[in-house]
Formats: structure tokens, sequence, C-alpha cells
């Protein structure tokens, strides 16, 4: 943590009050980025007890978790965006789980028969260093001024339609080559999480979802051809 003139200027975490006073915006407006998928919220936990692990696709909507280690959370822990949105707009949520990696699951230790569960108040709610970096850096980048040319050619691509942030015409040239040299896995969640580490490779970071489709529309039309095929 770094002091200057007996004044802390960098917190692990930030209020919400303080966040809204810094950016000028409404906590309205913070449930509308976290709607938005824009913005994450977390909460700060002290040693509760949590368990940790992997979540393995049965099929499209079917999926179950494997545990792999159970140890006490501090910090200031991830919410998912429904959690967050719901704690804004109704004071408070009840949550038994945070927000992990893609393929990954944090739950909160189970009370005997009953789910393990905490309460987060909207006054718990907190944006992470990091992710104020992360959402003030995509705020600037959107603010940038552009001039001249550079301008003229922002209205032309505007008007023509903006480019796919995502090169999915590469990610299907990676899926296919991947799947012709190394096989298809026992699972679509290995192949999600190998395309999901493809492009974390490239600095990039798509919704899981997306990448969960087009790996699902491969996968489909693999074994329907296989069914085709002769016995």
């Amino acid at each position: 943590m770094k002091v200057v003139g007996g004044r802390v200027v960098r917190k692990p975490c930030y209020a919400l009050a303080e966040v809204c006073e810094r950016w000028g915006v409404s906590e309205l407006d913070v449930a509308n980025f976290v709607a938005a998928n824009e913005l994450t919220l977390a909460v700060v936990v002290a040693g509760l007890g949590v368990e940790k692990g992997s979540i393995e696709d049965v099929d499209e909507r079917d999926w179950f978790h494997i545990p792999e280690e159970r140890c006490q959370l501090s910090g200031a822990a991830d919410l998912h965006q429904y959690q967050a949105w719901a704690a804004l707009m109704n004071g408070s949520e009840t949550i038994s789980s945070f927000k992990a990696e893609p393929g990954r699951y944090i739950s909160i230790d189970a009370r005997g028969e009953e789910p393990g569960t905490i309460v987060v108040s909207r006054e718990r709610l907190v944006v992470t260093h990091a992710e104020r970096l992360r959402f003030e850096a995509a705020q600037d980048e959107i603010a940038a001024p552009t001039d001249g040319p550079v301008r003229a050619l922002t209205t032309v691509a505007a008007a023509r339609g903006a480019p796919t942030k995502y090169d999915w015409d590469e990610f299907q040239c990676e899926l296919t080559v991947t799947v012709q040299i190394e096989g298809f896995p026992e699972s679509q969640a290995v192949r999600v999480r190998r395309m999901l580490d493809w492009f974390a490779a490239r600095n990039q970071y798509p919704d899981p979802s997306t990448v969960k489709k087009k790996v699902a529309l491969l996968w489909r039309r693999y074994h329907e051809a296989l069914a085709r095929m002769p016995a």
C-alpha cells in the first residue's frame, strides 16, 4: 500500500459511494453498468469457508461440480452479475457462491444439510482496485479524441458496421485444427476451456457462453455425422 505525505493513495477496494463520487455517477448508473456486464462488483469477506473446483458439462443444459479444495477465503470476492445487480436494486441479496474463472466455481461451505450462504447488503458492495483501473481504462478508451482522417475513417467504419471484437474465423480454424490433431475430448467443457485458454494467451476474454455455443455447434454436427454413418 502506497502512502504519500501520510495519506493512503491506493486501497485494495473502494466503497460504492466512493466510486460513485469519483466517477460522477449514481448508484442506478452503477447498476446499469453491472447489468450490461461492463462492471464487476465484489464483497469483502474474512475467513469464510469455501469449496473450489471445476465444472464439468454433461450436455448443453446440465453440468456438475468437481470439488478440488476447501479453504478459507479472505479479501474482496467478485460477485456474479445477477447477485450484484440484485443487491443494488433490492438493498441486499443472499448468495451461496462467488464469481470464478470460466469452467471453475467457488461455493460457500454448506452448513449441515443446508447450503452455505451469506447476506450481501448494498453497503458492503465494493469495487476492487484492479477492476477500478480496468473500468476507467475502458472509459478513457471510449472518450479518446479522434481528429482529421482518423475521425473520417471511424465514421465510415461505423456506417459499414463496427468490426467484431474477436476474430471468430481464426477461432474456428484453431478449433477445427486442434480437434483434427487432438481428437474430440470426453466432454465439451474440456474443449471450451481449451479455447478460452487460447483466447487468454492473446489477452482476449470473450463471453464464455459464446465460446460454449460455438464449440457446441461443432460438437453436435460431428456426432450427428457419426450417427449417420453405417454401422
